[in-house]
């Protein structure tokens, strides 16, 4: 596979490095700061730019029109930018990815501009969520259509729906209870079936009710 990466920083590198070990790519690395392209040159046996990744003469030598992916990996959200809007739409890269220090742009690279964007911010923001849900109720898995997931919950002994019949609680649109475990038996429900302190139910639902669970659960 063709990929050009944009920026020869630790990030640049390391991605790099990887990918050389990983596959057979052929793998470019523009870098405008002469230091770090001599760094790279001297450690990776791969062709290096010297140049401006967000300059259509330097994406030009880079050979950008016959590239797979092009990876902006700058330290400024506006070099990544123009790296993949060229790309994109000058050269017709097939794949353009950047990399974004701040949130807030997010949205405009990835409507105008890139394929993919990776924001280390959001990244940790989705890792901090997903850890503070773990502690309310068990993730199993993604199903393969749309956005629904199958989670866990356990029933609190002082929560609003124990011991009461599955019928009677107020679930959220696209929400079915698909299996209670009590005592390690395995019961299939009904509208009849009655949850108890401490059973394990496992739901299926969509993803924008997993907030209205956590409160009905805890």
């Amino acid at each position: 596979m063709n990929i050009i990466i944009i920026g020869a920083g630790n990030i640049g590198y390391y991605l790099a490095y990887s990918l050389i070990s990983a596959a057979n790519h052929d793998i470019k690395i523009v870098e405008k700061i002469h230091a770090r392209s001599i760094i790279a040159a001297n450690k990776l046996n791969i062709p290096i730019i010297h140049g401006d990744g967000s300059n259509i003469s330097t994406l030009e030598k880079a050979d950008a029109a016959h590239a797979d992916i092009l990876v902006a990996l700058t330290g400024k959200d506006e070099d990544n930018f123009i790296c993949c809007q060229l790309a994109k739409h000058r050269f017709h890269t097939k794949t353009t990815i950047a990399k974004v220090n701040n949130p807030k742009n997010v949205d405009i690279i990835k409507s105008l501009a890139a394929d993919i964007v990776v924001s280390s911010v959001n990244m940790l923001s989705q890792i901090i969520e997903q850890q503070v849900n773990a502690i309310d109720y068990h993730f199993i898995t993604r199903m393969t259509m749309g956005d629904t997931s199958i989670v866990e919950f356990v029933v609190s002994e002082n929560g609003k729906i124990c011991n009461r019949r599955i019928s009677e609680i107020k679930w959220p649109k696209d929400t079915l209870v698909i299996a209670i475990s009590r005592n390690q038996k395995s019961i299939v429900p009904n509208g009849e079936s009655v949850l108890r302190s401490g059973d394990d139910v496992v739901i299926s639902t969509k993803d924008y009710n997993r907030k209205y669970l956590k409160k009905l659960f805890s």
